[in-house]
């Protein structure tokens, strides 16, 4: 565990000292701030329920993301207890406002691949693609910006995108459950 903490670290640090400028800022800042307070997911969902075609993928997103919400932030982040960078690599600096939850998985990055594969798998393949490289440049911002490490992001995009999967199935499951049972 040791080796990956000092990768991780020395990824930030690179990125820290050798590709943050003050142009990649002012993008990397805006789409971090996509992800604070569920922005960017409630306004999408407002959307995809307004629109009847697309209710049924705006009510998989709020299972998804009540199902994420809870696996990240009541199991995973208190399991692992990870501390962010700030907080470990000595002469490090985020350059947004600090947080005081834990950094193991980045819940940014979890809910935002939550909604993406949600998407992904309900909706025209162009607007999958679309909300997958939304999904992915929150993921990336996390790491420029400085508050997670680069496994926090990984593994939050391998858990979002499970959970984006198993929120369809369940769905499906259930929405062919109740169909059969309203046939009888």
């Amino acid at each position: 565990m040791d080796s990956i903490q000092k990768l991780d670290s020395n990824i930030l640090v690179y990125i820290q000292e050798h590709i943050r400028n003050t142009s990649l800022s002012k993008f990397f800042i805006p789409v971090t701030h996509l992800g604070d307070w569920g922005l960017i997911t409630i306004l999408v969902i407002i959307l995809l329920l307004m629109t009847p075609k697309h209710r049924r993928t705006g009510y998989m997103c709020i299972l998804g993301l009540v199902l994420d919400a809870l696996i990240i932030n009541l199991l995973i982040k208190p399991a692992v207890g990870r501390m962010r960078p700030y907080d470990v690599i000595k002469n490090f600096k985020a350059i947004v406002p600090l947080f005081s939850d834990k950094s193991f998985p980045s819940g940014h990055t979890a809910a935002a691949f939550v909604v993406a594969v949600i998407i992904f798998k309900t909706m025209p393949v162009r607007y999958g693609i679309f909300a997958l490289i939304i999904a992915t440049l929150i993921g990336i911002s996390r790491l420029y910006v400085g508050v997670h490490y680069p496994t926090d992001v990984l593994c939050a995009a391998i858990i979002g995108s499970l959970i984006g999967i198993l929120t369809v199935k369940l769905y499906r499951s259930i929405d062919t459950h109740l169909k059969k049972k309203r046939r009888k």
